[in-house]
């Protein structure tokens, strides 16, 4: 639970902010990436 609120203090930093953005970023395209179709696959 102390964990949980660590992070919720961090958010309303602006540093903290752009990290959990950056986080965000950084696993939407990887899901993105690893969910896309390869060329080499067979159709």
């Amino acid at each position: 639970m102390g964990a949980i609120l660590d992070v919720t203090e961090m958010l309303k930093t602006p540093v903290g902010a752009t990290i959990a953005l950056a986080v965000a970023a950084a696993g939407y395209f990887f899901v993105k990436w690893v969910f896309a179709p390869h060329p080499e696959d067979e159709q």
